[in-house]
């Protein structure tokens, strides 16, 4: 499968300032896979070395001196790695002292090129930036090399790579060619638009993707998202024995509330309070399990967030999230009433994990509502220090009364809609772009003359 993040990849490889990389991201989106096949594709030599299937490679960071590191390196691997090899090294949450050692293969060896990822890494990093707080025996020759590694993070398949990868090449060149300000064809609009309930159900993990290409089967994806869904509850109870059934029960209630559009998450129904829960959502927060959308009640730039419980919570995937909240295929018809509150819940959270990869979103991300609780705007963006209102609709939307609210009191440079509208650009102090467009909002939105610059 090819993926977006590749470009990415090789604008890392050829500039002439690049450091060594940390590549970020929740577990099984495709990491491991994208940087064998980026290095079989662009290097000579790829030396492929993964922590958790062999942790005595930890011994070879027994110090840091990234020559010495590389001769045994080439030794494990049984071949001699040049400056045209890309090594990699994965599961690196299993040995800091790799991670450290970046800080000195930047310093004293500049040329070679080298990629950190690792299943849970973020969780790692944050564990470790907490004891590092707390002096809890991190000594300086295992600090992280603050300043010494680039990071980039890699999300679950957008819907343009699941287009790529379910209808080849020409239909997505056709797609993918179309400009900001082009209306896409009839026949088009609706093909993509039964890609799109097609994808609310697969949703980006590749697996995922590739059980549906190979069967067509929604009963053999289930599957795979319900193995995925176990893994990461292992993963909980592996990494947090302590709070195992707090956790999961937490997010089995993030995917159920999230099901539910447009409500701020509830602790209480989450079984908890405030400080009962506070680790354990940051626990999955660190860990790329789920995204926190702050409600904010202004225009103020940096964006000032409400504080205490006035936050949503999402999935990183919307696959999944149909999986964990029962969502069938029938389900989806946009001619059944019965069922348009979860076709809205699932378009916002897909709207958000589009958004947030095309835009590179990090962190937490943003939702308007005005103080006296009658006007909500789904999202609020930031790029430089313009800020852009975006409402998000699963059907073909008629007036957003939230969105004109949010407009006749701060007048932004451009309000956007996703829906199932077609393209329109700027009609009426409103921008339509359709939700199987969402994926290259940062297209639309520099078409508008906005960008994160």
């Amino acid at each position: 499968m090819r993926r977006a993040v590749e470009a990415k990849l090789l604008a890392w490889k050829e500039s002439d300032r690049r450091k060594p990389l940390v590549l970020l991201g929740m577990r099984q989106c495709g990491k491991t896979y994208i940087l064998k096949e980026f290095g079989k594709s662009h290097y000579d030599d790829l030396a492929y070395f993964d922590f958790e299937r062999n942790p005595q490679l930890g011994d070879i960071f027994r110090d840091l001196d990234p020559a010495r590191i590389t001769k045994e390196l080439s030794a494990a691997c049984g071949k001699s790695i040049t400056e045209r090899t890309l090594i990699v090294l994965d599961e690196v949450q299993n040995c800091y002292a790799a991670l450290s050692s970046l800080k000195y293969f930047c310093q004293e060896l500049p040329d070679q090129h080298i990629i950190c990822a690792g299943s849970l890494l973020g969780l790692a990093l944050a564990d470790r930036k907490k004891k590092e707080a707390q002096n809890d025996a991190c000594q300086h020759e295992t600090s992280f090399p603050v300043g010494k590694v680039s990071f980039m993070r890699m999300w679950p398949m957008d819907f343009g790579e699941f287009v790529l990868a379910t209808e080849g090449e020409e239909l997505f060149g056709m797609m993918d060619g179309l400009s900001p300000c082009e209306e896409l064809p009839g026949w088009l609009e609706e093909r993509l638009e039964t890609r799109y309930r097609e994808y609310l159900l697969v949703g980006g993990m590749p697996e995922s993707v590739q059980t549906w290409i190979d069967t067509e089967s929604m009963e053999e994806v289930r599957k795979v998202q319900n193995d995925i869904i176990r893994s990461f509850k292992e993963d909980m109870g592996k990494y947090c024995r302590h709070d195992y059934q707090r956790i999961t029960a937490l997010w089995d209630s993030v995917a159920h509330q999230a099901a539910e559009a447009g409500d701020r998450f509830v602790l209480k129904k989450a079984g908890g309070t405030s400080r009962t829960l506070a680790d354990p959502i940051q626990w999955l927060l660190d860990a790329d399990l789920v995204k926190r959308v702050w409600e904010v009640n202004d225009d103020s730039v940096p964006q000032n967030p409400r504080g205490g419980v006035h936050y949503k919570l999402y999935l990183p995937d919307v696959g999944l999230l149909s999986c964990m909240a029962d969502v069938t295929a029938p389900m989806l018809n946009p001619a059944d009433d019965r069922t348009s509150d979860i076709r809205g819940a699932l378009a916002e959270n897909y709207a958000l994990n589009q958004m947030t990869s095309s835009l590179d979103i990090e962190g937490d991300a943003f939702f308007w509502a005005n103080r006296k609780g009658d006007a909500e705007v789904d999202f609020q963006i930031r790029l430089g220090s313009d800020l852009v209102p975006v409402e998000v609709k699963s059907g073909k939307v008629g007036r957003p009364v939230s969105l004109e609210v949010y407009c006749d009191r701060y007048a932004p440079k451009a309000a956007l809609v996703l829906s199932r509208k077609n393209v329109k650009l700027g009609k009426d102090g409103f921008s339509f772009v359709p939700l199987c467009m969402a994926w290259k909002v940062k297209a639309y939105l520099e078409a508008l003359g906005l960008s994160r610059g």
